[in-house]
């Protein structure tokens, strides 16, 4: 009876073996920064700052980290040194995406609200199992607001009144801000250590919507993908020796990880004292199919800079990035072009100018023409970039401006 149960029961099937967790597949994304502050009308903007951000990927091991000095921003106050990092990693259970950002420190509307170390922490996993988990974390220390101690370890999404002596209330604070969920197939979680948003009148220099943001971190999982596109372009922008961002980006159009095309226009710009720019247009292209390719271009109708000193008739900064099925590396090309460009002063200079090059433009400063950099799977093209040796309009000495920026890529 043994020997008849046996042969009617059939062979029997191998096991299916348990994923791994090299085996567990996902796309990562992640961003770290230490402070973001700015009002609705975008007359008051600094930062992000100390920015340090992995996007597009689906490799483990990769790392990105950055830095900023303390900065001082008017009416706002005194914001302490930013330290910055994303990490991808493999872990006993899985895959995992983490990212911290930590400030030395900060004192805000003139002492309504100090601090010493700000951190936030969020980190996202994938387990072999397919299921996701996160986590949010934030330590502020010697938080004070008002004068009153608040905890180090304050509860999720805990919100004070903001405020002021003989004035009342005129916005929130939102301590250990967090978010995760799980949005179209993306498990997004976030973490926002210190926010403060002004929603009335009351404190000198600020606007009703002036938005603080101290300690930011988010990190996000998604589906594989075959590749992932890269891709950023925008007209002009012009950054403050501090970091601030005085003017743009302009035009400015991104390209998602998945593809498809986005495109944005500036009917013209001026930057006060410096520059005027004609219409621009921005478009960027991405398809993953028959193989990942990414395309950005800007295009500008006319350049002045200085009442002639720097002009074109034209400008396109255009980069593109492929991925050739099995390559580990991408095809970068580059086909940005000047119009009759000319510098007063210097004859030599014209459209063919060869890309980095780098002139000393008396009044201005030093200015690097068709500046190109490119990495294994990333191409990123400025057509002109100027650092100012002087002051000019409201720009300090040290600004830099930028004009015409393309950037492409593609990763695994």
């Amino acid at each position: 009876m043994g020997a008849l149960a046996l042969t009617l029961a059939g062979p029997v099937s191998p096991a299916l073996a348990a994923t791994t967790p090299a085996q567990v597949t996902t796309g990562f994304s992640g961003t770290a920064y230490g402070s973001y502050i700015f009002n609705a009308d975008k007359t008051l903007t600094s930062g992000p700052t100390a920015t340090s951000s992995i996007s597009c990927t689906g490799v483990t091991g990769k790392s990105s980290s950055n830095t900023a000095a303390a900065l001082t921003v008017p009416a706002v106050g005194n914001v302490g040194a930013a330290t910055t990092s994303v990490k991808t990693l493999q872990t006993a259970t899985g895959k995992r995406i983490e990212s911290k950002s930590t400030i030395n420190g900060t004192n805000l509307l003139g002492g309504l609200i100090t601090a010493g170390a700000i951190t936030s922490e969020s980190s996202a996993d994938k387990d072999t199992a397919g299921a996701f988990a996160g986590t949010n974390k934030t330590t502020i220390a010697d938080l004070k607001v008002l004068g009153v101690a608040v905890g180090a370890n304050p509860g999720a999404n805990t919100v004070l009144d903001l405020s002021v002596p003989l004035v009342g209330s005129v916005g929130k604070i939102t301590l250990n801000g967090q978010e995760k969920r799980l949005v179209n197939g993306v498990y997004q979680v976030s973490t926002t250590a210190l926010r403060v948003e002004v929603l009335k009148t009351g404190l000198p220099g600020l606007k009703v919507g002036t938005d603080i943001r101290l300690g930011v971190s988010s990190a996000n999982l998604e589906a594989p993908r075959a590749g992932y596109l890269l891709g950023t372009g925008f007209t002009s922008r012009a950054i403050l020796a501090t970091g601030l961002i005085n003017s743009g980006p302009t035009a400015v159009a991104y390209l998602w990880c998945g593809g498809g095309t986005t495109s944005a226009n500036a009917a013209g710009t001026t930057i006060p004292g410096l520059a005027t720019i004609g219409a621009s247009t921005t478009k960027a292209t991405g398809v993953l199919t028959p193989q990942p390719k990414s395309t950005v271009t800007n295009t500008l109708g006319g350049l002045n800079v200085l009442n002639g000193l720097i002009q074109a008739d034209a400008i396109k900064a255009e980069t593109t990035a492929t991925l050739a099925p099995g390559a580990s590396t991408a095809a970068l090309t580059d086909t940005s072009t000047f119009t009759n460009l000319r510098i007063a002063g210097l004859p030599a200079i014209n459209a063919s100018v060869a890309p980095n090059t780098v002139v000393q433009v008396a009044g201005l400063g030093q200015v690097t023409l068709h500046k190109v950099s490119k990495s294994s799977s990333a191409i990123i093209v400025t057509m002109i970039d100027v650092v100012l040796s002087q002051p000019i309009g409201a720009l300090p000495t040290g600004s830099r401006l930028q004009i015409g920026y393309s950037s492409t890529g593609v990763t695994l």
